[in-house]
């Protein structure tokens, strides 16, 4: 807020800076060069004899308001003025007094031809043949027949005056004209540097204030992302959700940047424009008029056609970002199916659409710059025009006219600034919009407002499922339906079924990452919905599917299971996932670097350091979801043998593709389209349950799942039974 406040204050102190320029400017023009330096018809040294001329066209006030601002005369007859300085401005008191009597003195010589005529009035007026109210309404009269409507005629007509005093004064009038120009223009400068140090000021600040916006926005919005469930984020997707977190945070903080650093300045440059030109009463105030509403109604034109574009531009964006998504990470199955060209056709296609959109956004806009450049062209002849003829007739001066071009300019280019923002606004409106429905949105999976924790005495590592049921949002009916199981510290749980028959979809439930629709989920003896998703997860080691390695080290890798998790942890980890057969191999050992994703290392490798990570956090209850997938036979039967050694009172589930990575745990439950259709032992379901049967004996021989021949049983095969898979 301060610093916006202090944005604020920049802006004011540079508009005022530049405005206070074409002022001076035209005063450069008529005072400086057009009247010699001499600003008003105020005397500062003046003759004696030639002040009391001046009093014989004033009235009594008048002439005692001379009087005292002047003193007595010196030696030589010269009187110099000795009143407030303000007096010697032009419109003051003084100058009001003075000017009009200057013109009539002048007017009256002119009249007679001779500088002596004044002189015989003050003669006549002393001998009584004419009366002092005669002679003021004769020099009235002379005034009025020299054409002084113009109060600026009146102040010229009173310099010549000044200008012929001075110069019988012996005056030096050309050092008069420089002192007055290089007094002006080093004002002049000086308003230049104040305004560029505004302006250098206030773009430092903007840019930094957009950039911590930006920071905090980006922050906000990623901190949000990261507290969603797989549904919200399937909600978005991820493509569309690394967009918002980088090219629309992008626009919101250009837009920020030029508003505070265009759209504030404005407002106020053009306010402070038209309340100078109002009060200059020039009469060309139409052509501003004009010259506005023309430009206002090919910014609204332009407006009308660029909007829809710029609101679908963002959506291409997204495709073009989902696309080279799917492109990179599925690039070996695209070549090992020869499908490149395919691929960057679709691409190219995407990437047209948005090069088409984007192109005739930017050729729209950049329609209007010459258009612009010829409305600020037929302004400035219309003024010049006009002005001239008002400058003719007395009315303005050349000064007068260049002032009013530079405020014309400022109040076009101020309404120019304002509608070019506006028409780049849309697109960064739909920005924000986009931002705003991420960090608007309700995560479904949250901690409670009032959690629970396990008791203290309460058993370790307890895991129940009661009657549990999944549905996803929007779906038809239920991804899993009616499970109920117990797990206690120790114990290992094999979960297998065909492909999409709800195993993954039953082990997620465990961390929350989705909630249950039906039942409940207790962890040693408190429904996980009433733990604070910390304290859950704390307790849950959870190794996905597709396992996926950060950039770093393998240390790294396998200690980002927790801050608390030392040494001793990793190493008893690596051990167990049977990954320190091949760690202790690299020369690095482990801080062996990892590439992102863990692409440097083999599938198994991958599986091994992710089971790792899960393992070093020694959690209560270990969630492998089909873990074993790319693991040999071998390594397979040492990681679950030393898991069973190591991890004794850790509750196992494990959710397996081959049966021989089940067969030996304490329970095995057998899911068929999401319902649970057997749950006991290896040898139990062998003899009781079909669909785990069919599974069986398509993987293993009967020697291998301990039936004598006369136990074989010839069955109908089921699709997929021979694969597990991905609920």
């Amino acid at each position: 807020m301060r610093a916006f406040a202090l944005v604020m204050v920049l802006r004011v102190v540079q508009a005022m800076a530049e405005l206070s320029l074409p002022q001076y400017m035209s005063d450069i023009v008529d005072v400086g060069v057009g009247q010699g330096g001499i600003s008003s018809g105020v005397l500062t040294n003046v003759r004696a004899e030639a002040l009391a001329d001046l009093e014989l066209l004033m009235d009594g006030e008048s002439a005692a308001l001379v009087e005292a601002s002047y003193s007595g005369a010196d030696r030589s007859g010269v009187r110099t003025f000795v009143g407030d300085p303000t007096q010697l401005r032009e419109g003051s008191p003084l100058a009001t007094v003075m000017e009009p009597a200057e013109v009539a003195w002048l007017a009256i010589c002119a009249e007679e031809g001779s500088n002596e005529a004044v002189a015989r009035m003050r003669d006549a007026v002393v001998a009584g043949t004419l009366t002092r109210e005669e002679a003021i309404a004769r020099g009235q009269a002379a005034a009025e027949a020299a054409d002084t409507s113009s109060d600026k005629l009146l102040t010229q007509r009173a310099v010549e005056f000044v200008r012929q005093e001075y110069a019988g004064l012996g005056m030096d009038l050309d050092a008069l004209a420089r002192t007055y120009l290089v007094r002006t223009s080093a004002s002049m400068l000086g308003f230049c540097a104040l305004a560029l140090a505004a302006a250098v000021a206030n773009g430092f600040v903007s840019s930094r204030l957009g950039a911590r916006i930006g920071r905090d926005t980006r922050r906000s919005v990623f901190e949000r992302v990261m507290s969603f469930s797989p549904a919200e984020v399937n909600r978005f997707s991820q493509a569309s959700l690394i967009t918002r977190c980088t090219n629309d945070v992008s626009q919101v903080q250009v837009m920020l940047v030029m508003t505070m650093r265009m759209v504030l300045l404005a407002p106020i440059m053009g306010i402070v424009a038209v309340a100078r030109v109002l009060s200059g009463r020039t009469g060309l105030e139409w052509v501003i008029v004009v010259a506005v509403l023309a430009l206002l109604g090919a910014m609204v034109l332009l407006f009308l056609l660029v909007m829809p574009k710029f609101q679908i531009m963002q959506k291409l964006v997204d495709r073009v970002n989902l696309m080279s998504r799917e492109m990179l990470e599925g690039v070996m199955p695209i070549r090992a199916f020869s499908r490149e060209k395919l691929e960057l056709e679709r691409f190219d296609q995407a990437s047209a659409d948005l090069m088409s959109t984007q192109l005739f956004t930017g050729r729209a806009m950049a329609s209007m710059s010459p258009v612009i450049q010829l409305l600020l062209n037929v302004l400035t002849i219309s003024i010049v025009w006009f002005g001239a003829g008002r400058v003719d007739l007395g009315i303005m001066q050349v000064g007068d006219v260049m002032a009013f071009i530079s405020y014309a300019m400022q109040i076009v280019a101020s309404f120019m600034m304002l509608a070019m923002v506006a028409i780049m606004m849309p697109r960064a409106q739909v920005a924000a919009e986009r931002i705003f429905e991420v960090l608007e949105c309700e995560t479904s999976i949250a901690s409670p407002q009032n959690p629970e924790s396990p008791a203290g005495d309460a058993p370790r590592g307890e895991l129940v499922f009661d009657h549990v049921s999944f549905r996803y949002p929007d779906a038809e009916k239920d991804a899993v339906e009616d499970i109920s199981f117990e797990l206690r510290a120790g114990e290992m749980l094999g979960i297998v079924g065909s492909t999409g028959s709800g195993k993954s979809t039953l082990v997620q439930l465990i961390p929350r990452l989705y909630d249950v629709t039906g039942g409940a989920i207790r962890l040693d003896g408190v429904d996980v919905r009433d733990m604070t998703l910390s304290d859950l997860r704390s307790r849950i080691g959870y190794v996905p599917q597709q396992a996926r390695l950060f950039s770093g080290t393998v240390e790294s890798n396998v200690a980002f299971a927790g801050e608390g998790v030392t040494d001793e942890d990793v190493r008893m980890a690596l051990e167990v996932s049977q990954a320190a057969e091949f760690v202790d191999e690299l020369p690095e050992g482990v801080d062996a670097p990892i590439a992102q994703g863990g692409g440097n290392v083999s599938g198994g490798q991958r599986q091994r350091l992710a089971i790792a990570r899960a393992l070093a956090m020694r959690p209560e209850v270990l969630v492998l979801d089909d873990s074993f997938s790319a693991l040999d036979y071998a390594t397979d039967a040492k990681l679950r043998r030393a898991l069973s050694e190591r991890l004794s009172d850790t509750s196992v589930v494990v959710v397996a593709q081959r049966v021989a990575s089940v067969m030996h745990a304490d329970r095995i439950l057998v899911l068929d389209d999401g319902a649970p259709v057997g749950l006991g032992t290896h040898q139990e379901l062998l003899r009781s349950c079909e669909a785990y049967l069919q599974i069986a004996q398509s993987q293993l021989s009967p020697r291998e799942l301990g039936l004598e021949p006369a136990e074989v049983v010839t069955l109908e095969p089921r699709a997929d039974a021979s694969r597990g898979g991905d609920a």
